[in-house]
């Protein structure tokens, strides 16, 4: 998404090379595109800032509020059909300007110093903090150091969960622009940039092309992220995405922008295009979702084949007809520059890099205060947008002054490579460990994982080594103030839970909500816990803050609670917790008897 890199290069060319012909006209152009760029930077912030109030991606985004509203969902699938598209086509148009005024070597070496260093520093840092802001958010605690970076990957773990497999993330664009790029490179010396096609066709060639590649991807089921340690990618839109850059990459041969002709023949078509588009996506989207939800429904529109073909052909048709109107819009009523504005796009491109944790940070507050979810999510947004916006400001105008650009370079290289082998080392080092560790060792000294993550990812095996190196079990974790044990019975780890009792973990302790482990495993109708916590001493007769004892959150009619269980379900269900609602219900009567 930091296509803004590409387009902040073209400005800064724009600005160098003064004695371009029909430098008025270019001037115009660019200030719209560069007050486009900055509109689709805020965008983005707007998408990320809606996932914080989602039910999705609850296991691996930065910070998720309790509070959630469903219609961001919507907000937050339209504007992913064009944020990305938009930006690849800014990128695609700046670069031959380029490619023209750089030899082969200095084209890469600027490429690399103004889009792959930032990414290295980015993923040196952003990631480590987006990690951090992730564990923090969520009450588990913090990790080895080198368990922080995109290149780690914890042996045996959940590659779902963030904690245990972090990726680029947002960041991903950086290397796939800089691929793009040196692809666009490679082209021109071939003077394959040089065939002579009208933009129309451009259009059309890029839709076949990507109409057939996405029903490619999607009828061989290889459709989501591609990771490695540099490219990270969404391989359904790869291809889309690099067709659009060459698409504005035409758009700047052809001069599209230079016409001053201001007629709304393509603006008004493309409104009517999108609005049939845009209806057709939705339904077939929403109807996918659905049978994602529900497996066993399996109901298409009209056939799986033909859905398919239906739900990409109105998303690429949406992709075009956002682009033009947006296009339109900005071109004809944003030819403007002043100074904020000037400020606001100097900033996009590293107010993009920032902007996700600034984003954790924020959400953090926010989720102590309560207001609608809606509300929320746009004050987080807008908060988010200024004070990176601030950050970047005071970075320019303070630090990057002070910064010889050379020294950065070499330092970032140098640190960067000790990292990177430090951190394989590491982690070549855990797992080698987690196979060798002697009997000895085990009982002497604790393993790297955490007891509560342990207790969570039911490794038995790491909560003995917990209990035979004496290590807390009755420490609390910092959200909730939960257990080990209190744990194991919210998510019945009915193994580890037995363990953690026999090696005298407190039955009685409390959490913050004044529950015991035999309030959580009553409730849950973890039996086998609630008999071994029974036998030990736990006390029936504690109150939680509610006021209730562990019998009274049983004896209720099970569709008088049943709520609640949704609500664990969906709070609770992106890190592990399962639940039977059949087995619960026949089960509650059974705890019921044990606590009487």
């Amino acid at each position: 998404m930091i296509s803004c890199a590409s387009a902040f290069d073209g400005t800064l060319l724009h600005r160098k090379n003064v004695k371009l012909k029909n430098i008025k006209k270019m001037k115009t152009r660019i200030y719209f595109l560069d007050n486009l760029r900055t509109f689709l930077i805020f965008l983005v912030v707007l998408l990320h800032a809606g996932l914080v109030y989602e039910r999705v991606l609850e296991n691996n985004w930065i910070v998720i509020d309790p509070v959630k509203s469903d219609s961001i969902g919507l907000i937050r699938m339209y504007l992913d059909l064009f944020i990305m598209f938009a930006l690849f086509f800014i990128s695609g148009y700046f670069i031959p300007y380029s490619v023209k005024s750089n030899t082969s070597w200095g084209f890469i070496k600027t490429k690399f110093n103004r889009i792959m260093l930032p990414w290295i520093v980015a993923v040196m840092t952003m990631i480590p903090a987006y990690k951090a802001i992730f564990l923090y958010s969520r009450g588990l605690p913090q990790e080895p150091w080198f368990s922080y970076f995109h290149i780690f990957q914890r042996t045996g773990g959940d590659l779902s969960f963030y904690s245990d497999n972090p990726t680029q993330n947002w960041l991903w664009f950086l290397p796939v622009l800089f691929l793009f790029q040196i692809s666009y490179l490679v082209l021109s010396k071939t003077n394959l940039t040089s065939i002579k096609i009208s933009l129309k066709m451009g259009v059309l060639v890029t839709f076949v092309i990507g109409l057939i590649y996405s029903m490619v991807i999607s009828s061989f089921e290889l459709k989501g992220w591609f990771h490695s340690p540099f490219l990270h990618f969404q391989r359904e839109r790869l291809l889309i995405y690099f067709m659009v850059f060459l698409l504005g990459s035409l758009c700047n041969k052809l001069r599209i922008f230079e016409s001053k002709n201001k007629s709304k023949k393509y603006y008004i078509i493309s409104n009517i295009v999108l609005t049939l588009s845009l209806f057709i996506f939705t339904v077939v989207a929403l109807n996918f979702f659905f049978n994602i939800v529900n497996p066993e429904r399996n109901y298409f529109i009209v056939s799986k084949s033909f859905d398919r073909i239906a739900y990409y052909s109105s998303l690429l048709l949406s992709m075009f007809s956002f682009l033009q109107i947006l296009i339109h819009i900005f071109r004809f009523n944003f030819n403007k520059t002043s100074k904020l504005l000037n400020e606001l796009s100097s900033n996009s491109y590293f107010v993009y890099i920032i902007h996700l944790v600034v984003i954790g940070f924020i959400a953090l507050i926010l989720i102590n205060i309560t207001i609608p979810s809606f509300v929320k999510f746009l004050v987080l947004a807008i908060l988010t947008f200024v004070v990176s916006n601030i950050i970047i400001y005071i970075y320019r105008k303070v630090f990057q002054k002070i910064l010889s650009n050379n020294i950065v370079t070499t330092s970032v290289l140098i640190i960067a490579t000790f990292l990177t082998i430090a951190i394989y080392a590491n982690q070549e080092y855990t797992s080698r460990e987690k196979m060798q560790t002697s009997a000895f060792k085990a009982e002497t000294e604790a393993p790297i994982t955490s007891l509560h993550t342990a207790v969570l990812q039911g490794d038995l095996k790491t909560v003995q080594q917990h209990i035979k190196a004496g290590s807390d079990l009755n420490e609390k974790e910092p959200n909730g103030g939960s257990s080990p044990l209190i744990i194991a019975a919210v998510f019945g780890k009915t193994d580890v839970a037995l363990a953690l009792i026999e090696a005298g973990a407190d039955v009685n302790l409390i959490n913050n909500e004044g529950s015991t482990a035999l309030h959580s495993a009553a409730f849950f109708c973890r039996i086998d816990i609630v008999e071994k916590l029974l036998a030990n001493d736990a006390d029936k007769n504690i109150q939680n803050n509610t006021g209730s004892t562990a019998l009274v959150s049983v004896i209720a009619p099970f569709d008088a609670v049943v709520g609640i269980y949704d609500y664990f379900g969906k709070t609770l269900g992106p890190i592990g917790l399962e639940l039977d609602y059949e087995y619960i219900k026949t089960t509650r009567p059974k705890i019921a008897e044990l606590l009487k």
